[in-house]
C-alpha cells in the first residue's frame, strides 16, 4: 500500500510540474498514459531507499542510472530551449539520459574555496547540472528543482558559453588540457602539492613539486567536455581564482586544481590529491 501511495504521489508531482497539460480529464479518472506512469513509478520506487530527496547528491545518481525513476522525476512535457527557441518533449519521446553516471569522474567549478561549501548546503532547492563543451564553447544545462519536497528535472537549456562569467577561463582551460607545451608554460614552479599521508589517511601533507613531477602525478584532464554542478555558487568574470574539482563516481577519487589569474592569463598554482 505504501508503494501505491508513493506512486500516486509521484504522478501528482508530474501534474504539478506540467500544470496537468494533456489530461483532458475532469472526473478524476487516469488516462492510459497516466496509468502507465503510475505503474512505472511504482516499480521504480518499490526497491529504492526513502532518503533519496535528502540532498541533491542522494538523488541525482539514482535519477541518472534508473530509467523508470528518471521518468517519474521528470516534468513532462519537458521544456527545452536552444538558442532562444523553445520546444517541449513529451514523455513518449524521452530517451534515458545517464548524465555523468557513466563517467569515471565528474567536475565542478568554483571561484573561491569558500564557495565550495555550497556543495554541502542541505537547504538548496535548485541545482544546475551542466555539460560544458569546451571545444565548441557551448553548454547544456539541466535544471533540477524541488517540487513538494521531491527533486524533479524541470527544464533543459542549450546555449553558447560566450558572454558567460566563465568564458575566459574555460577557453584557457581547454588549451591547458590539450596542449602540453601551453600547459607547461602555465604552471607555477615549484607547484604546491597537497596529498594524504601514506602512513595516516587522516592526515595531509604539503610539499612542492617540479613541473616535470606534475606531468607524472596529474589527473586525467578533460579534452573536449567537462561537467559542472551549480549548487548556487556565484561566478564572476573578474574572479582572480578558479577551482576545478575531479570527483570519482563510486570511488574515493578526489583531485582539485587551483588556478590564479596571472597577468592577462591563468596559471595552475596548487594541486590537491586527496583520493583514498
Amino acid at each position: 500500500m505504501k508503494t501505491l501511495f508513493i506512486g500516486l504521489g509521484a504522478l501528482l508531482l508530474c501534474v504539478a510540474c506540467g500544470g496537468g497539460k494533456g489530461s483532458g480529464k475532469t472526473d478524476g479518472a487516469l488516462s492510459a498514459a497516466d496509468s502507465v506512469m503510475v505503474a512505472d513509478t511504482m516499480a521504480a520506487v518499490s526497491s529504492l531507499p526513502d532518503n533519496l530527496d535528502g540532498t541533491f547528491d542522494d538523488f541525482v545518481y539514482t535519477y541518472a542510472s534508473d530509467k523508470h525513476f528518471q521518468l517519474s522525476r521528470t516534468c513532462f512535457p519537458l521544456p527545452c530551449t536552444e538558442n532562444g527557441e523553445r520546444i517541449e518533449i513529451p514523455r513518449s519521446e524521452w530517451e534515458h539520459d545517464a548524465l555523468y553516471a557513466n563517467q569515471e569522474f565528474y567536475n565542478m567549478l568554483f571561484d573561491t574555496e569558500a564557495d565550495m561549501d555550497y556543495e554541502k548546503n542541505v537547504d538548496v532547492d535548485s541545482v544546475y547540472v551542466a555539460w560544458l563543451f569546451l571545444d565548441k564553447q557551448r553548454t547544456r544545462r539541466y535544471h533540477f528543482g524541488r517540487v513538494r519536497g521531491h527533486w524533479m528535472l524541470q527544464n533543459i537549456e542549450e546555449a553558447s558559453l560566450k558572454g558567460t562569467p566563465n568564458e575566459d577561463f574555460l577557453r584557457f582551460f581547454y588549451e591547458f588540457c590539450n596542449d602540453s607545451t601551453f600547459q607547461r608554460a602555465h604552471i607555477k614552479s615549484p607547484l604546491k602539492f597537497v596529498t594524504t599521508d601514506p602512513e595516516d589517511d587522516f592526515r595531509v601533507m604539503e610539499a612542492f613539486i617540479s613541473v616535470d613531477q606534475w606531468f607524472a602525478f596529474r589527473p586525467v584532464l578533460p579534452t573536449d567536455r567537462m561537467t559542472n554542478i551549480n549548487y548556487g555558487q556565484p561566478y564572476s568574470a573578474a574572479a582572480r581564482e578558479k577551482i576545478v574539482t575531479f570527483r570519482g563516481i563510486g570511488s574515493g577519487y578526489n583531485n582539485t586544481l587551483f588556478f590564479t589569474r596571472h597577468g592577462g592569463s591563468w596559471r595552475l598554482t596548487a594541486y590537491e590529491d586527496l583520493s583514498n
